[in-house]
This record gives structure tokens, sequence and C-alpha cells, in this order.
């Protein structure tokens, strides 16, 4: 969690800034909750044992409201890094286990947005704290976070721990380091390799459209010409070169072919043509071809009907040329 977003999870902040344990809170059974941070802990730490979750997340809440009361926070109820470590060393690192430990708890209920939120707050409280590290890191694999996010957290906690004085090694965060170094090379391998594997296929593809002795010869021109109309996989884009293999393959009765030359021919302002080969796909059973075609009646019908309005209206006003040309379509 970055050093400016509000500690705790859920509403309930990890520094105190939600219910206050104090002298009255009931268990379930009418039994009085102690107000004692160290209490509150104890009785957590037996209901985390007994399997009851729930009753540990709330007094592991109890318990970190406690060792947080009166701890300073700004106008948007943030509590800032320095008076989390100032909280910290007054309850001799006390709030740091006890976010651990409800970090634990939402881990194994499945809330690891709110583990990530208690792992990160505890790095902030006490920056040595090798369990805060490593939930991190268990909390952000859990919900898949990017592995340079989850890198960059092991890194700092590694760094951080050998800051400090004495020097501390984290046999856990530096295997999870080069784990994730690993993967992330491996990972750009793999996007490199489909990369080379993407443009042998293109390449491929352009040597086929050329090759009117191999039997592929018709798809690979319409593959090719389609590339070529939309500058696709870092082709240049080619027009005049996209309609001629366009057209061989559309010639050869490919269905995307005419298809795709249809829509070049268009793009070209060369509706006349395009209506036909958009019509031979559209008959082939080719859905994308029968739609565009449909759109371009709807917009030839209102293109008429203005044209109309427009001839009506000059006619109105008395120009004999307008009549005329209403009375000849009217006629049709």
């Amino acid at each position: 969690m970055a050093a400016g977003k509000k500690p705790g999870s859920n509403n309930k902040s990890s520094c105190g800034s939600g219910a206050k344990a104090k002298k009255g809170d009931q268990t379930g059974d009418g039994h009085v909750l102690p107000g004692s941070m160290d209490e509150l802990r104890k009785m957590a730490q037996d209901a985390q044992k007994k399997g009851d979750t729930s009753r540990a997340e709330h007094l592991f809440t109890m318990a970190i409201n406690a060792a947080a009361k009166g701890m300073k926070r700004n106008q948007d109820g943030v509590a800032s890094d320095t008076d989390l470590r100032a909280c910290e060393k007054s309850n001799e690192g006390k709030l740091s286990q006890l976010l651990v430990e409800r970090a634990q708890v939402y881990l194994r209920q499945g809330k690891t947005a709110s583990a990530i939120e208690d792992a990160e707050t505890c790095t902030r409280a006490d920056q040595r704290c090798e369990d805060g590290y490593r939930l991190l890191l268990q909390g952000y694999e859990a919900v898949g976070a990017p592995l340079q996010v989850q890198l960059e957290a092991c890194e700092r906690g590694i760094t951080e721990l050998e800051s400090c004085e004495g020097g501390v090694s984290s046999e856990y965060l530096v295997k999870a380091k080069w784990r994730l170094k690993k993967a992330i090379n491996e990972k750009l391998d793999s996007q490199d390799a489909v990369a080379t594997d993407a443009q042998t296929a293109v390449k491929e593809t352009q040597r086929l459209a050329d090759d009117v002795s191999d039997p592929r010869h018709v798809t690979a021109a319409a593959d090719w010409g389609s590339i070529l109309a939309t500058g696709a996989h870092g082709v240049d884009k080619d027009l005049q070169q996209a309609e001629r293999y366009l057209r061989r393959g559309a010639d050869r009765g490919d269905v995307i072919a005419q298809r795709n030359l249809g829509l070049l021919l268009l793009e070209l302002d060369r509706p006349g043509e395009a209506s036909q080969e958009l019509n031979k796909a559209a008959v082939a059973g080719d859905e994308q071809a029968a739609e565009m075609l449909r759109y371009l009646s709807h917009e030839a019908d209102i293109k008429r009907k203005e044209a109309m309005e427009k001839l009506e209206e000059l006619a109105a006003q008395g120009h004999p040329q307008a009549r005329a040309m209403l009375e000849e379509l009217r006629a049709q």
C-alpha cells in the first residue's frame, strides 16, 4: 500500500480509525471483552488455533485498534509512515505483529485484498518485518498480481532487511526474488517466440500468395491482401497491392477475400463495385457482408429520401427541371 493510502481494510483501519476496543464490548455469549491489547491478542490467537477465523479476525481488529489508539491522522484519516513507526515503537513492536497475524487470518478466509493491505501497513510500521513482506508476496501471488509488482515488493523487503542494523538476510525473499526473475525472463522469451512465429507466418503467407502452383495460393492471397489492406502485423498498408491480392482470391471464390475486397472498395469510394463483391460473399453465407449490404441499403434509402425531398422543394418553388426530374422518378 502506498504511503498515502489509508491503512487497514474494509473500512476497519489497521491503525485505529475504526471502532475502538473499550470496556463493555461483548462476545456473542454476553461475556464482556477486555480492553487490553495483550489480552485481546491472546484471545484472538486462541480463536485462531480453534479454527474460529471470524472471531479471530474480530479480536485481532480490536487489539489493533487498542494498540493504535490516539495515533495521529490527517484530514483524510490517513496515518503517516512516521506515526505508524512511532506507534510501533510505543507498543514495543506489537503493532506489526498484530497486523501480520490478522493478515494470516485474512488469507485463510480468502480476503486477499485485506491481507495485502495489512501486510503492506505492517512493512510501513516496521520496515524490518520479514513476515510482512512474506505475507505481502503471498497476497500478491493469490490475486495474480503482475510478476514485476511481486518482484519489486520482494526486492524492497530484501533491501530494507539488509540495511537494518546488523543486516538480516531473508532466505525466503531471496529465493522468491530469483524465482520471480526466472518467471519474468521465461515470459519475455515466450513473448519473443510468439512475435517471431507471427513474423514467420506473415512471410510464409506472402510467399504462398505469389506461388500459383501451391494449392493454398488462393487462401494465402486473401490473407495477404487483408494484411496489406489493414497494415496488420507491422506490414506497411498498401491499398493498391491489397486490391490486387484480394481480387485474386475473390475471383476464385474465396468468401473472405470477396467480403474484404468489398470493404476495401468502399474505402476507395467505389460503392458500386463494393456492393457487387459484398453481394457475392453474402450469397455464400457471410453474415458480415450481408450486414454491410443492409447498412448500405439503409444509407441509400436515406439519401434517396433526402434527394426526393429536395426535388419536391425545388419543384414547389417553380423550378421546371426539378419538376421534370420528379415526374420521371415517380414514373419509374
